[in-house]
Parts: C-alpha cells; structure tokens; sequence
C-alpha cells in the first residue's frame, strides 16, 4: 500500500508537466504548421504513390504531381487556414494566394524530381520523398510572409 502511494507522488508531478508541455506546444505556430505539414505531405504522398502505381505504364512519372498537388491543396488550405495560422481573411482569395504557393512546391517537384530520377538514378517514389521532405522548411517561410499574413 505504502509503495502504491509513493508509486502515485512520484507520478502526480508529470502529469501536469505533460498537459503543460501538450498545451505550450499545441500553441506554437511552428508545431501546428509542423503536425498539418505532416498531414499534408502524407495526403500528397500517398494520393501521388496511388497515382502514379496505376498509371506508371500510361503517363508520365510527372503528370501525377500535377494531380496531387491540386488534391492536396484542397486538404491542405483549411488546416493551415484554421489551425496553424488561424487567419479570419477571405477564403477564396487566401486560397488564390495558397495555390501560388503550392505551385511553387510544384515547380520544385517538376524540377527536383527528373534530377532525382534521370540524373541520381534514384526511383521515382523515393526522389518523391526526398522532395517532400525539404520543400516544407520554403513553403513555411512563404505561408507566413505571404498567404496567412496579418
């Protein structure tokens, strides 16, 4: 019973540690922007893997980042707009100055990916990964200058 109660002090003190530590970082922009990033690169990924899977005999290893990130930008845009920028502006227009940037992302992909592929020798769906990775540290930069600035 004694080691029961001492078992429960010791672990009192982390729980509000923990909820403390949960709710500083659920308040970081940053963190916010770094969880719908993951989301988003996971929704672009796979919808781009799917894609590309069922017509990698039909069209061209590029056509599918076409169609991906468009599907994306429509998953992406009200999470970044709600939870990581928490921007009251106009929906349209932000998702006008959003898909700019997602075209950039997409210019990125239709340079970085035929260099990965053609040049590196690497498969497509791991170039496709080295690329989501890296593109995120730009496009956080442009989100908040630029599509969620106040």
């Amino acid at each position: 019973m004694v080691a029961e109660q001492q078992a429960g002090e010791k672990s009192a003190p982390a729980r509000p540690w923990l909820i403390r530590t949960i709710i500083t970082l659920a308040g970081d922009r940053r963190v916010r922007y770094l969880t719908v990033g993951g989301v988003s690169s996971v929704s672009y990924y796979v919808c781009f893997a799917g894609i590309y899977l069922i017509t990698r005999d039909h069209l061209h290893y590029l056509v599918p980042t076409v169609i991906a990130n468009f599907l994306c930008a429509l998953v992406t845009y009200p999470l970044q707009r709600r939870f990581v920028f928490r921007s009251t502006g106009r929906v349209v227009s932000g998702f006008v100055r959003f898909y700019l940037v997602c075209l950039w992302a997409l210019a990125y992909t239709f340079i970085g990916l035929p260099v990965l592929v053609e040049l590196v020798h690497i498969p497509v769906l791991i170039a496709q990964a080295i690329l989501i990775v890296t593109a995120p540290i730009i496009n956080y930069q442009l989100s908040k200058l630029w599509v969620f600035r106040r």
